[in-house]
């Protein structure tokens, strides 16, 4: 058993969206047992349990379920600080970030899945998803390593293509073979020989999903249908990105005469079981058929503001909530993002709204909170055991501490969350009952190692790909390199043109 007891105030996310104070919280086996209010808890259990030495006092803290990011690569964590930050979203994806990533090893897609599991915990996640792990079967396996190392939950998918861009064509055959099967039956194949296996591992904690990259861009009608064919068969989810940028839905026009969401409907491939990732470029009636087919939504943010996908011009996401799609809240990766964060992703979502609008009104802190808890655990269709403290529920939970001046004078606990804490104040995360992080520190990795272990790998990578590490500060005589720039070829990695 363990007793987190005596809690400043329990955010619950339950249906009545309760603020339990002075409150404890008993655990057993996983999953939340009790919670009541601290003299009755102490009374029936605490002697018990803290002979056993599994008590945490919650006096000074903040209990909230813990975080679900909807959207992350793990593999790109590496790649930090190296993609320029005036790209669009197929120049930045197709020159540097999907090259990058395909040419990992094995060994260093686990080192940086391992600082990425590392960073999320540190700002109070629980539970991500990464169903784009470029390269191979042989990376997942190493991602999903370091996630049942970290005591994390995570849903992970391959992310197989069938088309090639122009702008990939140039690759070297190996980081082609990492990012493009030559036909929609070999991509089809590997992803049939995943779900094989079995979808879970460590004793449920890691799901996986009947993913694709997804992208118009990157995929045929015959992935489209098929992973939809695929995973009904093995009882799978299905998740990709879909309608990212203007880019997309012009291609989209000009191939089917719509945009990419209205253009999967007509494929009849829409379900309750699938989350699509980003959906920036999205018509009123495609919205409509979002909250139709009951399909979920992992927006992205920071990757779109970085990327300048247009989202505070043309985004949907008030009118998704007002029509009842589950919307929830994605990193993405960090050269596209940078924030692992979940508390500056849910400031994003509200306040980007609220400007772009001229409307104070839009995407209330409430609604940002849900959509990284309750609405999250939703999307990855796990709201019955995640997402919110009740009796009964997985005990996923973080502890953030409020001694700090971003949390005085102690008003409205959820305002302040969203507006001014971030994850600098996480004391204690907790996934399946398991303390996974303690007064600030990981009790799974070494924290040293891991992140030393991700600069020598970091730097290792940028050498073999010949980058220029200099920043643009200090300014350089006219025409000198910079700005991170790849130093073969300005246009993308070593020889790969574009």
């Amino acid at each position: 058993m363990l007793l987190i007891r005596d809690v400043d105030s329990i955010l619950t996310l339950d249906a009545g969206r309760r603020i339990l104070e002075r409150h404890s919280v008993l655990i057993d086996e996983g999953k939340i047992l009790r919670v009541g209010d601290a003299a009755t808890l102490d009374r029936d259990h605490l002697d018990t349990v803290r002979n056993a030495g599994n008590v945490i006092e919650g006096a000074g803290c903040v209990v909230l379920p813990a975080w679900v990011n909807t959207h992350v690569h793990t593999v790109e964590h590496l790649s930090r600080g190296l993609i320029p930050d005036d790209l669009a979203t197929f120049d930045w994806a197709s020159r540097y970030a999907t090259p990058f990533c395909a040419s990992l090893t094995e060994d260093e897609a686990y080192i940086s899945a391992r600082l990425a599991c590392l960073e999320m915990i540190a700002n109070g996640t629980g539970t991500f998803v990464d169903c784009n792990v470029l390269a191979s079967l042989g990376h997942l396996d190493a991602v999903a390593q370091a996630v049942e190392e970290s005591g994390m939950r995570a849903v992970l998918g391959r992310g197989v293509t069938d088309i090639l861009p122009p702008a990939k064509q140039t690759m070297p055959d190996a980081l082609k073979a990492a990012v493009w099967h030559p036909s929609t039956e070999a991509a089809l194949a590997e992803v049939d020989a995943l779900l094989s296996r079995g979808t879970e591992r460590a004793k449920g904690r890691i799901r996986l999903w009947a993913s694709i990259y997804g992208l118009m861009f990157f995929t045929s009608d015959a992935l489209f249908r098929g992973i939809r064919e695929l995973a009904d068969r093995h009882g799978a989810p299905v998740a990709f990105h879909i309608a990212s940028s203007r880019e997309e839905a012009a291609l989209s026009e000009s191939r089917t005469g719509g945009w990419p969401i209205g253009h999967l409907d007509r494929l009849d491939v829409l379900r309750e079981d699938m989350l699509l990732t980003h959906c920036t470029l999205v018509t009123d009636e495609e919205v409509s058929r979002l909250a139709d087919r009951g399909t979920k939504v992992a927006y992205c943010p920071g990757a779109a503001l970085r990327l300048a996908k247009g989202t505070t011009r043309v985004g949907k996401i008030p009118e998704m909530l007002d029509a009842g799609v589950t919307v929830s809240l994605g990193a993405d990766g960090v050269s596209s993002s940078g924030t692992f964060d979940p508390l500056r992703l849910a400031y994003l979502a509200a306040g980007l709204f609220k400007d772009s609008r001229m409307d104070p009104t839009m995407v209330p802190a409430e609604t940002a909170l849900e959509m990284i808890t309750i609405e999250g655990a939703k999307a990855v269709l796990a709201e019955d055991s995640l997402g919110s403290i009740e009796e009964g529920k997985r005990a996923d939970l973080t502890l953030y501490d409020t001694g700090g001046p971003e949390w005085a004078p102690g008003h409205d606990v959820v305002r302040t969350l969203v507006y001014s804490v971030d994850g600098r104040s996480v004391r204690t995360v907790v996934v399946d009952g398991v303390v996974i992080h303690d007064n600030g520190h990981s009790t799974r990795f070494d924290e040293r190692d891991v992140i030393d272990a991700a600069r020598e790998a970091g730097a290792r990578i940028a050498s073999r790909l010949g980058l220029d590490l200099r920043a643009r500060w200090p300014l350089r005589a006219k025409g000198e390199t910079s700005n991170s720039r790849w130093l073969e070829d300005s246009r993308g990695i070593r020889g790969l043109g574009g």
